[in-house]
């Protein structure tokens, strides 16, 4: 009989490297059905091998489209299991997942706001599966029987699959994207400053920032409550945080500083803080400023580097090219957060960036303050892949993004959808304040506020990455008896 980690491998091996060494979609297809049938005995193992597949998702689709939909199809059949343990053992589960009807309402809003609109129904059902697939992964992991055994593979699985991606990450970055990246990634035709940015295996630095400040934390966790392998931990510290400032993610560096250091001051574990703070001067010294001066000596070997025609799958309004910047590119990480409030950038963003989609979003707004023009309208996943109806009408840019979680509710389900979601967060909010001798309750609180943080700058609801952790998070915190996993301090055994 297999182990719960031979399981997990041979998840991986089938799910994941079987499909890229055989690439077609039949079997991908194939593998799936594999991968299903073996979840079918062990949900934790199934629930474990989303935290590979999701992070590597847009790599795998790149190059096996048959993998697509692995990763919801791998989540409604573990959610159908967990129905059908709830409803055989009912117990409170009213008052347990009372607090997610304000989440459904609000989809429910939009829903019925899309509809009103004239939102095909085929772009509905698009933007529901991006808000909804992840959001059922409360009800599973609250109903799993985990041990504190599964709880140590969640964190490795977590820092072994950041530590590939920075790895990844840095031979992109210096190889100015023609090593280790598809065909079609090499040829996508970025701005000059995405240019110089790291986009991995997510295909997008920012999301691959919030990957990296996840996996960061979990092994700095790891470091310091752990006896073994400080040595590999310590580099793989460094290695995530060099990359991600390669990232030149603003968004998610000031959103999850804002995280590490609330969970500092909740937990006063100051020795942790110290940590962070070494692993930045040492990842800033062993990786970013080498991994630039090697991108700069590869750029004198090879010379100018041209990327094509093809458009990036990058989710913002379209940005302005500019001249390619000299080989100093070393100082582009604290340009870019100096640049943040200049006027040239206020006034670009003015016209045709995030503060146009905002006061854009306004104007919509005050014309639809009840349930808004409903999903599929205002710059969500939904409109990239089905346009807008309303685009026309408010001469709205073509494939506009709106990164910006707030507006985009006021937009797409008014006043009274926006309400719906503040109250969801509230109530997580008042859950943590109630289980706050938790020991994953500074976890999970500080998260929610770099969330909270990050929906200024992203589309934070639709974000694969993010919600998985954050909604698995929250269903473990969820789970009686899930305290006894966890010692007194909050320690892996």
């Amino acid at each position: 009989m297999l182990t719960r980690n031979r399981r997990i491998l041979l998840l991986i091996v089938i799910g994941v490297l079987v499909p890229l060494l055989i690439q077609h979609p039949i079997a991908a297809y194939l593998c799936t059905l594999a991968v299903l049938a073996l979840i079918f005995k062990d949900k934790v193992s199934g629930v474990l091998f989303l935290f590979v597949y999701f992070p590597l998702r847009p790599f795998l689709i790149e190059v096996n489209g048959g993998l697509k939909l692995t990763g919801d199809i791998v989540i409604l059949l573990l959610f159908l299991l967990t129905l059908v343990h709830m409803f055989r053992n009912p117990g409170s589960i009213g008052r347990k997942y009372a607090f997610t009807l304000a989440f459904i309402g609000f989809c429910l809003t939009g829903t019925i706001a899309a509809f009103v609109t004239g939102v095909g129904l085929p772009a509905i059902v698009f933007q529901n599966r991006a808000f909804i697939i992840t959001f059922l992964l409360i009800f599973i992991a609250a109903e799993l029987d985990v041990s504190r055994e599964d709880v140590r593979r969640f964190l490795w699985i977590t820092i072994i699959t950041g530590a590939v991606l920075s790895i990844h990450g840095l031979f992109e970055f210096i190889g100015h994207r023609t090593v280790l990246v598809p065909q079609a990634w090499e040829e996508w035709n970025l701005s000059s400053v995405n240019e110089m940015r790291v986009y991995g295996l997510t295909a997008n630095p920012n999301v691959l920032g919030t990957y990296l400040s996840i996996c960061l934390f979990a092994s700095l966790y790891v470091w310091q409550t752990s006896e073994k392998y400080k040595a590999w931990l310590i580099s793989a510290s460094i290695l995530m945080l060099g990359v991600l400032c390669l990232t030149f993610s603003r968004g998610s560096i000031l959103a999850f500083g804002l995280a590490y250091a609330l969970y500092f001051l909740l937990t006063r574990n100051w020795r942790l803080a110290v940590k962070l703070i070494i692993t930045a001067v040492a990842g800033l010294a062993i990786i970013y400023y080498p991994a630039n001066m090697a991108r700069d000596y590869a750029a004198a070997g090879i010379g100018d580097h041209s990327n094509g025609s093809h458009e990036a799958p990058d989710k913002t309004v379209k940005e302005e090219k500019k001249p390619v910047p000299d080989s100093r590119t070393s100082s582009t990480f604290s340009k870019r957060f100096k640049e943040m409030f200049s006027d040239e950038i206020i006034q670009k963003s003015s016209e045709w960036g995030r503060l146009y989609v905002v006061f854009k979003g306004l104007e919509i707004y005050m014309e639809h303050p009840v349930i808004g023009t409903g999903f599929g309208t205002y710059g969500d996943s939904a409109t990239l892949s089905y346009g807008s109806p309303i685009a026309e009408e408010y001469k709205l840019p073509a494939r506009m993004y709106s990164d910006n979680q707030y507006i985009q509710l006021l937009v797409e389900t008014g006043t009274i959808g926006t309400i719906l979601v503040l109250a969801f967060a509230v109530s997580i909010i008042r859950k943590c304040w109630k289980d706050r001798r938790h020991p994953l309750t500074p976890v999970l609180f500080s998260f929610l506020i770099a969330i909270l943080a990050m929906a200024l700058f992203y589309n934070v609801l639709e974000e694969k990455i993010l919600t998985l952790y954050f909604y698995a998070a929250l269903g473990y915190f969820l789970r009686e008896g899930a305290m006894k996993k966890l010692d007194s301090n909050g320690k892996l055994g």
